[in-house]
C-alpha cells in the first residue's frame, strides 16, 4: 500500500520586488486537511512543475543564520536562475548588497504568501517554524526546515546538507510530507460577537496556531475562573493559573511542561491541559478533532485573563468574554527526512530522553546515531 499523493501546481511569472500581484479568487492549489484524513502521518507530494517561488525564513539576529541565508539564497539563484527567491521585507533591507536578486511581499499583503509561494525554507530553530506558520493564516505550501545545530522537534535536516536536500526536492519534484495539524482561534464578547481590537484598528481576524492557545492569569496573582465548553456543552469550571489548548505538535511544548500527554503529530486531536489547577482531579484530556472548545472567563475571576498564541500575540479577555478553538483546515505540510514516522521516534528519545534508563539507552543508540 502506498502513501496518498498530493499534486501541487506552481505560480508562473515574476512579480515586482516589493509587490506581488493580487487576484480576487482564493488560490486553488491548497493543501487542506479534514477530519480523519491522516494516513499514517505521511503524504507523498508531487509538483506538476518544479517550484518557481521559494520563500526563505531565517532566525533573526544570528550571525550563523545570516551566513546560511546568503549561502542558500545564492546557491538557489545560481543553480536555478528561473526561480524567484522571496524573503521578508526587513531581511531584504538588511541584505540588500549581498542578495540584490531577492523579492519581498509588503507587510500589508501577507495573504500573497499563500498565493505565490511554492516552497518554504526555514533556517533556525522551532521558533522559526512557528513564525513561518504565523505568516500563513490559510493554506501553507510545503515547508523544509534546516537546523543550525540546535536541537528541535521540527528540524529534520541539518544545514550542512542543504544542497543535497534541496536539489533532490526541486529536481525530483517529489517529497514525503507530514501534515501537522493547526488550530483556528477566534475571540468573542459576552454576546458572542467577534471582538474588536483594543486599539480601534478593527475586528480581530481568525488566528491560526501551530502549537497552542494559552489562556492564563498573566500578571495577576489570583487564580482565574474559566468555564470550559465542548460543542456548546459545559464540561467543567476550572479554577487554575490557566488552560492550554494544544495541537499534537504542541503536545511536546508548553502542554508537556504542564503535565499533558505526548501525542504523535499524525494523530488528529485537541489537547486540553490545565495549568496548576486548584483541583488535583483536573487532569489533561484529549478531545476529537471535530470538537469546538470554548473557554469563557467566569464571573468569579478577579481580573482579566491573557491569551497568547504560540507564545506571542497577547490579548486580554474580561469577564464573560471567551475564546473559541477548533481544528484548522490548513495544516503545516512539513517535508520529512525519514519515512514512517521515525523522525518523531528519534526526537522523543534523543531530545526528551523519553523513558530512558541506564539499561535501555544502548537499545536507543540506533536512533541517536543517525
Amino acid at each position: 500500500m502506498t502513501n496518498p499523493m498530493l499534486f501541487f501546481s506552481t505560480v508562473q511569472g515574476v512579480f515586482p520586488k516589493d509587490l506581488a500581484p493580487t487576484f480576487d479568487k482564493e488560490p486553488s492549489r491548497e493543501i487542506r486537511q479534514s477530519f480523519g484524513t491522516t494516513y499514517g502521518g505521511n503524504y507523498k507530494l508531487h509538483w506538476e512543475e518544479g517550484p518557481r517561488t521559494i520563500l526563505i525564513i531565517k532566525k533573526p539576529n544570528d550571525e550563523q543564520t545570516d551566513k546560511a541565508l546568503v549561502d542558500v539564497a545564492s546557491w538557489i539563484h545560481a543553480k536555478y536562475p528561473h526561480t524567484n527567491v522571496v524573503v521578508e521585507p526587513d531581511v531584504a533591507e538588511n541584505f540588500a548588497e549581498s542578495l540584490p536578486f531577492v523579492y519581498t511581499i509588503p507587510e500589508g499583503k501577507r495573504v500573497e504568501y499563500t498565493r505565490v509561494t511554492d516552497l518554504v525554507i526555514t533556517l533556525g530553530g522551532d521558533g522559526t517554524i512557528l513564525h513561518t506558520s504565523s505568516l500563513f493564516n490559510s493554506a501553507v505550501p510545503p515547508v523544509i526546515s534546516f537546523s543550525m545545530g540546535t536541537l528541535g522537534f521540527l528540524l529534520p535536516y541539518h544545514i550542512n546538507n542543504y544542497q543535497t536536500a534541496l536539489a533532490k526536492l526541486i529536481e525530483n519534484r517529489n517529497a514525503s510530507l507530514l501534515l501537522r495539524m493547526r488550530l483556528k482561534c477566534t475571540l468573542h464578547g459576552p454576546d458572542g460577537r467577534r471582538l474588536q481590537a483594543k486599539d480601534g484598528s478593527g475586528r480581530i481576524n481568525d488566528l491560526t496556531v501551530m502549537n497552542e492557545v494559552n489562556l492564563h492569569r498573566g500578571r495577576y496573582p489570583h487564580l482565574t475562573s474559566i468555564g470550559c465548553f465542548v460543542d456548546g456543552h459545559m464540561i467543567t469550571e476550572a479554577v487554575a493559573d490557566g488552560l492550554i489548548i494544544a495541537s499534537p505538535t504542541g503536545s511536546t511544548a508548553y502542554s508537556l511542561s504542564a503535565g499533558g500527554s505526548i501525542v504523535h503529530p499524525s494523530i488528529q486531536t485537541l489537547l486540553l491541559t490545565p495549568i496548576c489547577p486548584r483541583s488535583l482531579s483536573f487532569r489533561p484530556v484529549l478531545l476529537p478533532p471535530n470538537a469546538t472548545i470554548q473557554l469563557k472567563i467566569g464571573d468569579k475571576s478577579r481580573g482579566p485573563a491573557e491569551v497568547s498564541l504560540d507564545g506571542k500575540e497577547t490579548f486580554f479577555l474580561d469577564k464573560n468574554e471567551f475564546l473559541q478553538v477548533c481544528m484548522s483546515p490548513f495544516p503545516m505540510p512539513c517535508v520529512n527526512r525519514v519515512h514512517a514516522g521515525e523522525d518523531w521516534m528519534k526526537d522523543i528519545n534523543d531530545l526528551l530522553k523519553w523513558n530512558q534508563s541506564f539499561h535501555n539507552k544502548q537499545s536507543m543508540s540506533h536512533y541517536i546515531s543517525e
